[in-house]
């Protein structure tokens, strides 16, 4: 068996080496990261980047903190990687995975996301989906460790860098699905929706301060997306390689697994992935990150951990039944 430190020590080399690989891999030949950046500092960003503005100010900050001509690019990509792989090492500790399989769960992550980079890859630079995957990360153990006051401050941010993070208040209704006990709801209820109302507060912020920007490039939704999807060369495969067998797994394992997860996934999964098959190109993969780390990838992970170990559904197998369960501190 492992110590703790020796666990944490294993989960720090694996981080790192995942980290540097990552950053390898994020290349950007036709300089779209500084274009995104410059197109966003300028005002001249196209309708949805303009009105996601946070990872471009950041980079733009870093690179006067450093003194770089350009934004350190790749610096940033290393520390979101870290950060990434280190918030899901501690979510995945909270659902109560062995050292492990948390270690696998980073593996697969790692796996997802280089397909989708490089030169060849669909994915794009992509600062503000890494960062839309640290604040779902961090959302969630806010929620799991009886920190979800600080959900609503979260969200302010989160929703400035991509305006999927609307899904966050889904967490604190999974942990704590609505009841007759409306002593017992009142709170959690009352977190979720004030999270909601502060995230239309700055979303409208954000529109009404930048004004109207149309799409730089011809725009598809629905069908007509779908179609032209399906008529550029890759896109149905790189959609593939970003999800892999992982919903079918999910599916196969979702009995098994903690009510929290359980809820969690019916709450976000088919509605992301209904919203962006429908309004965004098949192959673009790391658009589905967040929920790849958030859900797919704990989910299939403890349900396969608990069917090797013959554990099923028993809540008492799971400490994080019970934190599920518990009323916030």
């Amino acid at each position: 068996m492992l110590t703790r430190a020796a666990a944490l020590l294993e989960a720090a080399v694996v981080i790192l080496i995942a980290s540097a690989q990552i950053t390898l891999r994020s290349e950007d030949p036709n300089a779209t990261a500084l274009a995104g950046v410059l197109n966003v500092l300028n005002k001249t960003g196209g309708d949805l980047n303009q009105y996601r503005p946070l990872s471009a100010y950041i980079a733009y900050a870093l690179q006067q903190l450093v003194g770089s001509d350009i934004p350190p690019f790749q610096a940033i990509r290393f520390a979101q990687c870290a950060l990434l792989f280190s918030l899901a090492y501690i979510y995945y500790g909270q659902l109560n995975l062995h050292p492990r399989w948390r270690l696998i769960g980073i593996a697969l992550l790692i796996g997802l996301i280089s397909l989708q980079l490089g030169i060849r890859g669909p994915g794009g630079f992509s600062l503000d989906r890494f960062f839309d995957t640290i604040f779902y990360l961090m959302a969630a153990i806010l929620v799991l460790s009886n920190h979800d006051l600080w959900l609503p401050a979260l969200i302010a941010v989160a929703i400035a860098n991509r305006e999927t993070a609307v899904f966050m208040p889904a967490l604190i209704l999974a942990r704590y699905p609505l009841s007759r006990d409306l002593v017992r709801q009142r709170r959690p209820l009352v977190i979720a929706i004030s999270a909601l109302a502060v995230a239309a507060i700055v979303y409208l912020g954000i529109h009404l301060y930048y004004g109207p920007h149309p799409r730089i490039e011809q725009s598809y939704f629905g069908p007509d997306m779908f179609l032209h999807s399906l008529d550029m060369p890759g896109q149905t495969a790189f959609f593939v390689a970003a999800i892999n067998i992982l919903p079918i797994l999910a599916i196969v394992v979702l009995k098994d697994v903690d009510p929290f997860l359980r809820r969690l996934f019916w709450m976000i999964v088919p509605l992301w992935f209904a919203i962006h098959i429908w309004a965004a190109r098949l192959g673009e993969g790391l658009m589905y990150l967040a929920p790849l780390a958030l859900i797919l990838v704990p989910l299939v992970l403890q349900g396969l951990e608990r069917r090797l170990a013959g554990l099923g559904d028993a809540p008492a197998a799971n400490a994080a039944t019970v934190a599920a369960q518990a009323r916030p501190g």
